[in-house]
């Protein structure tokens, strides 16, 4: 568990912020007059708007009644609405009015101003101001017995705070704070509590405690990082002021097997990020395994986390952090050939018993021979021959090579002895001595199960563009570019093409298409499908983009699935072809069967791109409509949400919609359809002609809706 009141929290507070921003605006055009009573009446299913409306009103009765008949009226159960009462609080930030009686006297400083998760909403409550805050904490709602998320208005007047709230049930809200059982809900509630502190103490208050001996409470404390990514906050004082993203400044943000867990560290928002590395555990005295919460709020970074021993592990890393494994594995190499020297070293890595599932090592010697590895088959091969080129033609072996002491990771295509399987391979080497001492990691990209073959489409495009990252990376932008705009490049129907920063195309093996710009006519295909929109949104992840485009291998026009990658600014692309029953060659409305073909399967790829809500409104506007063709959505309910003419938006396609003049009920058949599609041939009005003709509508079911278009005869 990741500590389910953090979540709740974020949850509520945006939901009260949504509700309170919505609710002052309709508050703020109201006129309160001075006896109480609202111009406009603010009702409770505005709750944001009706708590400050309560606050106002004992404002205003206060300044009419005086304090002794405000107090008395408060303290009376006729004051309660509800959910709804107000309390007040005095110039000692006592209590003096509430209803319920037992709080009369607490002090917002004491117990009663301690939630159940340890937030300290009373001394937010306390410095209240005459502009008035809100305050969000779990407080006992009296309505209903329950512990709730209370949202309250707090407004200083005439020295005293006048407040009242509205409550908000939660799911599956914990009735106390997380105990040190539940470590990973314990580190989550470690850092909302600094948070909470940072919030109503400030700054250099916050950042006192975190470094007094207070905030140690054996393996628990909590840290904190500054803008610039040092370290300002932590129990031990010699860390303080040191780079925690790992630089020539320091190495705090680098682990002892060499993972750079600073930099994961340092991509986290207010949303929190697990991050796991090895750290020195104060309370033992060992370097451990770490897992720890980070939180960016303000500019900071604010973290705790909790230790885990791993036994029979050296440098503790497991299997489920890969990189951390690799990284081991090859340091244990290291440490072998120190302790037993070369010939001990590599007769144990040439045997069975030193491999580890996917996991071994393999070992080159200074002619870049193999002398080492888990498959017997490959010893005495050259890294700068053939072992060294991937199945996609990707050298690695010239990468590998480059590796110095200080290690270097090399990602390629290579069986996986575990599986008999072609898969993406992350190796760590490291030279010593003269030797290249290596191990690795394997990974199923998509679309790449069983070894990349050309029989295997997909897989083989993702292998393309892996392959030419891996030359930008090797070789840089310029002989990247220029290798991808020569025939060499070209490999059949296969071939990569990259945008620049400015989403233009700078290499291509159609030279036409050199300059085009993928926001212009170049991304919008023959169907009038504009995939460069989507294509432009791909990130590091990864992104398939399907659409109509040449295949210079062929000279048509064809249905191409592109696998397209953003690095360094840079979209690079590469896609394979498919022959569609119905578009053989460029699609045009001289082929109106084909062009209706087409122009539903360009629905269903906008919708899949932009999710129903926006494909719905896009169908329902006059820019869709191209002359007689047009998208037409039929919900779950055989409702028709989207159409050319708003006039039958909302009819049923069972009931009269679906009947032509001729009497036939084809919405009947219309229904029938699948996602394989289906045609059905009736009579309907054509909204370019205002004539009754002969309709061909090709429909298809997705999602449970029915998405169709057709053309007139």
């Amino acid at each position: 568990m990741h500590n389910r009141m953090l979540l709740i929290r974020l949850a509520a507070v945006l939901i009260a912020a949504a509700v309170f921003v919505s609710g002052c605006d309709q508050y703020m055009t109201s006129n309160l007059q001075m006896d109480g009573a609202v111009t406009q009446q603010v009702t409770k299913a505005d709750r944001a708007g009706f708590t400050v409306a309560m606050v106002e009103k004992a404002l205003q009765r206060y300044d009419a009644q005086g304090r002794e008949a405000t107090l008395d009226y408060y303290n009376s159960p006729e004051s309660v609405d509800g959910e709804w009462y107000v309390f007040i609080v005095d110039e000692n930030d006592e209590i003096i009015a509430h209803a319920n009686p037992d709080l009369l006297g607490e002090s917002l400083h004491g117990p009663v101003g301690v939630d159940i998760t340890g937030y300290r909403q009373g001394e937010a409550i306390a410095s209240a101001t005459e502009e008035g805050k809100w305050v969000d904490y779990i407080f006992l709602n009296l309505a209903t017995g329950n512990q709730e998320f209370k949202h309250t208005w707090a407004v200083r007047h005439d020295g005293l705070i006048f407040a009242s709230g509205w409550y908000q049930i939660l799911p599956d809200l914990s009735r106390s704070a997380p105990t040190k059982a539940d470590r990973p809900g314990y580190s989550v509630h470690l850092v909302e509590q600094a948070i909470q502190r940072y919030k109503t103490e400030g700054r250099e208050a916050t950042l006192e405690y975190i470094n007094s001996p207070a905030n140690l409470d054996g393996e628990w404390y909590v840290f904190l990082v500054d803008e610039n990514d040092i370290l300002i906050g932590h129990p031990r004082e010699e860390l303080r002021g040191q780079y925690s993203n790992g630089d020539e400044i320091g190495e705090l943000g680098v682990d002892i097997t060499g993972y750079r867990y600073g930099e994961l560290m340092h991509s986290v928002d207010e949303e929190g990020l697990w991050v796991d590395y090895f750290f020195l555990n104060i309370a033992t005295g060992n370097y451990e395994y770490k897992h720890t919460w980070v939180v960016r709020h303000d500019g900071l970074i604010f973290g705790s986390g909790w230790y885990q021993v791993l036994p029979g592990l050296q440098l503790g890393a497991t299997k489920t952090h890969p990189v951390a494994y690799t990284v081991a594995m090859v340091e244990q190499a290291l440490q072998r050939y120190e302790a037993q020297g070369r010939e001990a070293t590599v007769e144990y890595y040439n045997t069975p018993e030193s491999a580890d599932g996917e996991y071994y090592v393999f070992i080159f010697d200074e002619d870049d021979k193999l002398i080492a590895h888990a498959n017997p088959d490959l010893i005495g091969m050259d890294l700068k021959g053939d072992l060294g080129v991937d199945v996609t033609g990707y050298r690695f072996g010239d990468l590998m090579l480059t590796a110095t002491e200080e290690g270097l990771w090399v990602d390629y295509l290579f069986q996986n002895l575990s599986t008999g399987n072609q898969e993406f391979k992350h190796s760590w080497v490291v030279r010593h001595d003269g030797l290249l001492f290596g191990s690795g990691w394997y990974q199923v990209l998509p679309g790449l199960k069983v070894g990349v073959t050309k029989a295997d489409r997909a897989g083989y495009t993702v292998a393309m563009v892996e392959q030419a990252l891996q030359r930008y990376e090797t070789e840089g932008r310029e002989a990247t570019v220029e290798y991808y705009n020569s025939p060499e490049s070209v490999d059949g129907e296969w071939f990569v093409f990259i945008l620049d920063e400015n989403d233009q195309v700078i290499a291509t093996a159609i030279p036409d298409l050199l300059g085009e710009d993928a926001k212009g006519d170049l991304a919008v295909d023959v169907t009038g499908y504009r995939f460069g929109d989507l294509m432009l949104s791909a990130t590091e992840e990864g992104l398939w983009v399907d659409y109509v485009f040449f295949n210079p291998a062929t000279g048509n026009q064809e249905y191409k699935h592109s696998w397209v990658v953003r690095r360094d600014g840079l979209l690079f692309g590469s896609g394979w072809y498919q022959v569609m029953p119905t578009l053989a060659t460029a699609v045009t409305k001289a082929q109106p069967a084909e062009y209706t073909v087409a122009v539903v399967d360009r629905a269903l790829r906008y919708y899949k791109a932009y999710g129903r809500e926006e494909a719905v409104a896009y169908y329902n506007t006059s820019a869709s409509v191209d002359g007689e063709w047009y998208v037409y959505i039929f919900d779950e309910n055989d409702l028709l949400i989207a159409h050319a003419n708003p006039d039958l938006l909302g009819m049923d396609l069972k009931e009269e919609l679906g009947l032509d003049s001729t009497g036939y009920h084809f919405g009947t058949d219309m229904l029938e359809a699948t996602e394989e599609g289906l045609w059905i041939h009736y009579v309907f009005v054509n909204p370019a002609t205002g004539e009754e003709e002969t309709k061909h509508a090709w429909a298809v079911r997705h999602d449970g809706l029915l998405i169709g278009s057709g053309w007139y005869e």
